[in-house]
C-alpha cells in the first residue's frame, strides 16, 4: 500500500510545503485509470499534489462469480477501512459496487456521469441480434445475463471474471473461446477502448445497475463538515468535494439505488435501474429479471424537480421516487421472479 505518486502537470502552482492529499484506489488499470481522473481534478481544485494508495480488496484476491464472492461491498471495504484507519484521505469506487447502507463517519459525491449503457464486444463486428443460434456470450454480472437470455434465450451465457483485457481477450483474442463479452461502456471509454465495441444496448433491452457509469469520491465525514461553528478539518478538500459534485448525476443514482435499497437487493441481484434528469423532470426506469431470463418486469415513474426547494429536498424527491418504483415491483410479484429480501406491500 505503498503510495504512488501521480505523475500530473496542473495549470496552478503547487506550494512547496503543500501536504499531498493520498487517494485510495483498486490498482487495475480501469481503477487506477478512473482514480486518476479524479485526482487530476483534485489537484487542480486544491492546488496540493495528490498520491495513488493501491489497496488490495477481496474481490481482487478472490476467484470465482461475483454471487460466490458476497456481491455487494466485495470491491469496497477494504478502501473504507484504509480510508477510516487514515491510510487515505480519498477512496475512489465505481458506484454500482457501493452497498446502498450508509457508511458511518464516510460521506461521499458524485462527479459528472459517463454513458451508463453496457456495450457487446462481439467478434467480426456481430450485435445482439445478428449472434449467431447458440452462440456464447460472457459476462460476470448476473444482471447483465438474466437480460441477454430474456433477449436472446438461445444464446449460451457464460459467467466469467477477470479484469477488462482479459474479459475482451474471451472473445477478440487470439485464443477467443466466446462470441462475445458485455461490459460497461463506461469502462471502456474511460481506457480509451471504444474501438472494441460492436453494440452499445439499448436500456430497454439491458438496462445498467443502479448508479452504473458513476464514480463515487468517498471521504471521511469530519474532514469535510463543520462541526458547532468551527471550520472542517480540511478545508480546501471540503470545498474541492463539494465541486466535484454532480447534481443531475446525485438525483438520477439517488433514485436508482433507493430501488436497490428499497428492493433489499446486492449489485449481484438481477435488477436494472436507469434514472435520468431531463429539465425539470427526473424520471425512472427499473426492470426485475428472472435469473434465467424466462420473465422480467419493468415499472417507470417520475417526479418534477423544482429549482426553488433546498438540495436536500431534491434528494428526498429522488429517494422517494426510488421507493415508489420498487413498491410498484414488489406488490405486482417481482419477488418472484429474483432472490430479494425485500417486504411486500400490499396492494391498493
Amino acid at each position: 500500500m505503498t503510495p504512488t505518486p501521480l505523475s500530473v502537470s496542473t495549470s496552478g502552482s503547487t506550494p512547496a510545503d503543500a501536504t499531498p492529499i493520498r487517494l485510495g484506489t483498486r490498482a487495475s488499470a480501469l481503477a487506477t485509470t478512473q482514480s486518476g481522473l479524479v485526482a487530476r481534478r483534485l489537484e487542480e481544485l486544491t492546488g496540493r499534489p495528490v498520491e495513488l494508495v493501491h489497496i488490495r480488496t477481496e474481490g481482487d484476491v478472490k476467484t470465482g462469480s461475483l454471487v460466490s464472492l458476497g456481491g455487494t461491498g466485495v470491491f469496497v471495504t477494504a478502501l473504507r477501512e484504509a480510508l477510516l484507519d487514515g491510510r487515505c484521505d480519498v477512496a475512489v469506487h465505481s458506484l454500482k459496487d457501493l452497498p446502498t447502507t450508509p457508511a458511518d463517519g464516510l460521506t461521499f459525491v458524485t462527479p459528472e456521469r459517463e454513458d451508463p449503457r453496457d456495450a457487446l464486444c462481439a467478434r467480426d463486428g456481430l450485435t445482439l441480434a445478428t449472434l449467431p443460434h447458440g452462440g456464447r456470450v460472457g459476462t460476470g454480472s448476473p444482471r447483465r445475463a438474466a437480460q441477454i437470455r430474456a433477449a436472446r434465450p438461445d444464446l449460451d451465457v457464460v459467467d466469467i471474471r477477470g479484469n477488462v483485457g482479459t474479459r475482451l481477450n474471451r472473445a477478440l483474442g487470439p485464443e477467443a473461446d466466446l462470441d462475445a463479452v458485455v461490459l460497461a461502456y463506461a469502462g471502456l471509454s474511460r481506457l480509451g477502448r471504444t474501438e472494441v465495441i460492436s453494440e452499445v444496448l439499448d436500456v430497454d433491452v439491458v438496462s445498467p445497475a443502479p448508479g452504473q457509469g458513476a464514480l463515487a469520491v468517498e471521504v471521511r465525514t469530519a474532514d469535510i463538515v463543520s462541526d458547532a461553528g468551527a471550520p472542517p478539518v480540511a478545508p480546501d478538500l471540503a470545498e474541492a468535494i463539494h465541486l466535484l459534485d454532480h447534481r443531475p448525476t446525485r438525483l438520477a443514482v439517488l433514485a436508482e439505488r433507493s430501488v436497490l435499497a428499497r428492493l433489499e437487493a446486492g449489485c449481484a441481484a438481477p435488477v436494472g435501474a436507469h434514472a435520468t434528469v431531463t429539465g425539470s423532470v427526473l424520471r425512472l426506469r427499473s426492470v426485475v429479471a428472472a435469473v434465467d431470463g424466462s420473465e422480467q418486469m419493468s415499472r417507470t415513474g417520475e417526479t418534477p424537480l423544482s429549482p426553488d426547494v433546498a438540495p436536500e429536498a431534491l434528494d428526498a424527491a429522488a429517494r422517494t421516487l426510488g421507493v415508489a418504483v420498487a413498491e410498484n415491483l414488489l406488490a405486482d410479484g417481482a419477488e418472484r421472479l429474483a432472490p430479494l429480501s425485500a417486504t411486500v406491500p400490499e396492494k391498493a
